[in-house]
Parts: structure tokens; sequence; C-alpha cells
């Protein structure tokens, strides 16, 4: 039976109605609570979300319906959902108010990553999203993996590495994730957060978000845009005297993870506090920007004792990882104290050993400085939890355009060194430098030397505060195929200085993790450790420069030679690719292999000689 005229016309009218009607009078928060479900893939809670559950995120979300409100910024540690904030405001604006949004992660690879992993996850499960934005379809040029639309607007995913990724295009709606991992320049387009910024002049109901974790202070994004807003605080009523403070680490007791009150001196558990009503409380007026900072002492995923747990592992695992809870869980800036770290300190801290590889080392390996007419080489020996004993460092001279100083580089990596009870120590990894005028030969010498692992390494340094890893991956893209394992010496360089700085106990006169050994050399014996070994180690400085006003840290040469320096590097960076379980490995002393605890420590051994070596995902 045909459907009569009348009842299309009205089944028309509706559904123009549903689309030109103005959307409900929701909060971000109150649409989330209505239609964000949590995709079992990425929350360990899946299921409707619940604002209520992490009270502290209201106000943030909020603050995007203000009128008044153009810029948010959110300084904070991990472990408080910043993420679902973020992902939460796109839907908002999918479904209540259509717009053309853009999210900048540091990295492209990073901004296909979120749209794989977050953003689709979300869309697949909140069904008013589903409706709204259709998956990524071959011929459909409407919907990529970094460029989605929806009825009213767009979403562009991008890389603030990336000039092409953030070309022009007019955005409502700016969301930066991680800014303080961003490069100080995209390509040569100036600074990503000003050229994305940018695109959102034309609209008079612009809106702008910064989130991330800090970093250094003084070179750090989100601090010094926190610092321009209005600064507020999540703050908890005390329950004995009702007064609101922040959560405040040098507050909270140890012996009980309780915290006192700044008022009255009560102390409370973490349950009591987190019991009451918290607010948001500013420090500045400020409507235009407002500035919001949270530590990991508020949320509600991460109990006070494993905080206080973390910490003390972190002070006693050295700088390098103190740094990182100090960034991550309490959602501070680092203040670098005495970059520069003394020669003549680190040369008094030499020590006598009891044989040629001290008790306690584990495993050894070697890194190798190419230079017109020498190489320079030094030996490391590696124990729990990085303790690190330097060997030797040798010096081989020869013009390196002769057989000789090869085959003499060559037998020295072939040696084996012995500990007090006659063990014998090979080298298990080496890194050689291909830089300078010998790079092939330098990848024909190791190509040659593969199965005794001697590797090529490139080191690459951004020189505008970038953060690269240490291990960034591996090529095999030169004429000889050998594996060139790329190094990010800035972040090597920043590894090999914490360790230096890390005393040997704390101040409870427990041994710390990672302290750095130097023998002292005998009339029998010059192990190379000597005063211009300590000049060339401590040859380059962390300085803090600006680019296109925006501050960022480089290291800087105040010493002409720094090859140890670079070997430290270069042998940090070889302790990294094997990655031994140095806590539970017996010592290292079968060529070939590195012979973990237990029972089938022979099998583990011959499988990874035959697989190779496995390092941050990468298999050389």
């Amino acid at each position: 039976m045909a459907v009569p005229n009348y009842l299309k016309t009205e089944a028309l009218f509706r559904k123009i109605a549903r689309v030109v009607a103005p959307p409900p009078s929701l909060t971000v928060s109150e649409w989330a609570d209505l239609y964000r479900r949590l995709s079992s893939e990425a929350s360990a809670e899946p299921g409707q979300w619940r604002t209520e559950r992490a009270p502290y995120q209201r106000e943030i979300m909020d603050a995007l319906n203000d009128d008044e409100t153009e810029t948010i910024v959110v300084m904070s540690s991990a472990q408080v959902g910043k993420t679902e904030i973020i992902l939460n405001i796109i839907g908002y604006f999918i479904h209540q108010d259509p717009s053309p949004i853009m999210l900048v992660q540091p990295t492209l690879e990073l901004a296909q990553a979120f749209s794989k992993d977050r953003l689709s996850p979300m869309v697949r499960d909140s069904p008013e999203l589903k409706k709204r934005m259709a998956g990524a379809k071959s011929r459909d040029s409407g919907n990529t993996m970094l460029h989605k639309t929806f009825p009213g607007g767009h979403i562009t995913m991008a890389g603030a590495n990336s000039p092409a990724s953030l070309a022009s295009r007019p955005i409502r709606v700016v969301l930066l994730d991680e800014v303080d991992r961003y490069p100080v320049s995209a390509g040569t387009e100036g600074d990503p957060v000003t050229l994305v910024s940018k695109r959102a002049t034309t609209f008079h109901n612009r809106k702008r978000v910064l989130v991330s974790t800090p970093t250094i202070k003084g070179a750090s994004r989100i601090e010094t845009a926190y610092e321009a807003s209005s600064m507020e605080q999540w703050c908890l009523p005390c329950p004995s005297c009702g007064d609101h403070q922040p959560l405040v680490w040098a507050q909270i007791r140890f012996e009980d993870a309780s915290m006192a009150c700044k008022y009255c001196g009560a102390l409370h558990s973490e349950i009591e506090w987190k019991a009451g009503s918290g607010k948001w409380v500013a420090r500045k007026k400020n409507r235009k920007v407002r500035g919001f900072h949270l530590n990991e002492l508020a949320s509600p995923w991460k109990r006070w004792e494993t905080i206080i747990e973390e910490f003390r592992e972190a002070k006693h695992n050295g700088t390098e990882t103190l740094k990182a809870w100090v960034n991550t869980s309490l959602g501070e800036t680092w203040e670098e104290k005495g970059e520069q770290l003394d020669d003549e300190v680190l040369y008094k801290r030499r020590e006598p050993y009891n044989a040629d590889v001290p008790d306690g080392v584990k495993i050894l390996t070697a890194a190798v400085d190419t230079q017109d007419d020498r190489f320079e080489v030094e030996v490391q020996g590696w124990g729990v939890g990085h303790e690190n004993w330097r060997i030797q460092y040798h010096v081989i001279r020869g013009d390196l355009k002769q057989p000789q100083v090869w085959a003499d580089l060559d037998e020295f990596l072939k040696r084996t060194w012995e500990d007090a009870d006659g063990r014998k120590f090979p080298i298990a990894l080496t890194c050689m430098d291909s830089g300078g005028h010998f790079t092939n030969e330098v990848y024909r010498f190791c190509k040659e030397r593969a199965a005794r692992r001697v590797f090529a390494i490139k080191g690459e340094g951004t020189g505008d505060g970038t953060r690269q890893p240490l291990i960034i991956g591996t090529s095999t893209n030169n004429r000889y195929k050998a594996t060139v394992i790329r190094l990010g010496v800035d972040e090597g360089k920043t590894k090999v200085m914490s360790a230096l700085k890390t005393p040997m106990v704390d101040e409870n006169g427990l041994k710390m993790r990672g302290y750095v050994h130097f023998p002292l050399s005998t009339q029998e014996r010059n192990r190379g450790y000597e005063r211009q070994y300590f000049e060339g180690l401590t040859a380059e400085a962390l300085h803090t420069r600006m680019k296109m006003g925006v501050p960022y840290q480089v290291w800087v040469k105040v010493r002409q030679r720094n090859e140890p320096l670079d070997l430290a590097v270069y042998n940090r960076a070889a302790i990294e690719i094997l990655q031994p379980d140095l806590d539970n490995m017996n010592p290292f002393c079968n060529a070939g292999s590195i012979a973990p605890v237990g029972a089938g420590a022979p099998q583990a051994a011959s499988q990874q000689r035959r697989s190779g070596v496995v390092s941050k995902g990468i298999q050389i």
C-alpha cells in the first residue's frame, strides 16, 4: 500500500526540523554524562561516562561553555584523565555545536595513533556520534585517518612536527595536546602553537585548549601559559576545619599516607580528604584565559600509598627518574641545577678496583669514536640498577686510510677482561660512530662484525629542544646494508649527566641505583681516566635559548674536545639496545650470549643469538 503524500511531507518536515533545530542547552560535562560511552580498549572502566567519578574535570570541561573564556590551559600530571577531557570536548562539538576542529599532537605519528586508538573507538561506542561521523572509507575523501567530516563541521588531526598537516584552514576549536613535547618550530614555519592559534582568529566564538604535563622550568610551554592564566588549583575542604586547600606533596605524611591541613594541622587520610566537596580556586583574575593545575594526589585512579612508593623508588633510582616523577606525578616543572658538572669533583671520585672488572659488573659494552687520525674507545661495565663502572679508555692512533689501525681496533674489541675470580668478560655490544670522513668504512667494518654485535650508530641532535628518545630506530639504507642505529644524542647526554649527578648513597645511607664509578690508575696499568678525560666528559652544558619567542634547552660545548661525553652516550645506548635484566642475570661470561638466571637459561641465550637483540620495539 502506497504511503499518502501528506505523510511523506510530514516526515520530511520532521526530518528538516531535527536538522535545523538549535541544540539543547547542555554543558560539555552534561553532554558527556548523557551521551559519552567509554570504550573497553581505551578505558579500565568501560561504559557510560560519569563526571562525578573525577569531579575536578567538570569545571575544566564546562569552561568551554563560558562565552567570556577563549583559552583553557591544563597543566597536570598523568592519571587525571586529561585525554578523556579532550575527547569529551570533541564529542560535544560534533554533536551539540558542529564546528571545524583541529587536534594537534607532538608528532604526526601520535596524531594517527590518537585517531585510531582513541577517537574512532569513542565514535563507534557513542551512538549519537556514530550517527554523525562515518568511518574512513577508501571512496570517501571526507573521512580519512587524519581528517573526518560530520554535519556542520570537521576534525583534523595534525602533528606539531609537520608543517603540511598544520596547513592554513579556518578552525574554530583548537586542541593542543602535550604542548611541552612540541618542536620549537614546525619546520621553518615557526611555533606550532602560534601557527594553529592563528587559524581561529576569524571566529568570534573561538576556543583554544592547551594540555600537557610540564617538563623543564624555563623551557615549559604549558607552565608559561598557566602562569598567564587564572592559575586555578583544585582544593578540598579539611575534614576538621573545613578550609579549602590544594593537595600539596609537602603536606603528605609518608608513614600513614595522610595529609596535614595547612590551617589547623589536623591529619586526615586520603579517603577523608576526598570525601569533601572540592572546588577550583583561582589565584589570578582572568576570565579570558582559565588555567587549571592538577597532580596525581587528586586522581581517583591512583592511591596515595602508591604515589609515595613511586616517589621513593624514583628518588632511589637517580636524578633522571626523579625528574620524570616530578613531571608526571606532581605535574610540576623540573628545575635544572648546576647543569655543567665540575670535572675536578669527578676526577677526585676515582677509586681503586680489585680487578679489571670490579665486583658487581654483570656485562660489558663498548663505544668507538671515529676521528681522522685515531679511534677513541671506551669500555664500560653495568650492574644492578644500571650501576656503572668505567673500565678502560683507550686511544688507537693511526691513519684510518691504512688497514692496520682497523685491525688494531678489531683486536681490541675481541679482548676479554677478568674479574677477581678469573671469569672472562667479553664485550657484549659495541656502538661505533659513523660520522666524519670514514662513514662507508665504518659501515663495512660493522657489517662484517654484526655477529659480534658491532653496530654503526648515527647521532641525531635537533638543536631546538625537541625531545627524541635515545634509541630512535634503525636503518640499512647504505651501500653495505649495514644496520645503523639512530641515536637521540640530546636525550643521551641528559641521561649521562643525570647519572653522573647521582650520589653513591641517599640521605639514609642506602645505596643509590645508577651510580657511576671511575677507576684509579696504578703503576702497572693506566686505564685512561686522567684529567683530560674528565674535561671532555664535562665539555658540554645545558643552556636555555629563545627561538621565535619560545624558550628551549640545548647542549652547548664549553670546551673543544668532547669525545668522552660522546662515548658515554654511545655506551648508554649500547646497554639500552641490549636491555638485559641486570637485576637478575648472572655475570656475563660467554661471548655472544647473555646468561639469565634460572631454568631455561641456555635456551634463552640460544634463542637470543638466533633472533637478534630487540630494543624499543626494533630488532637488529
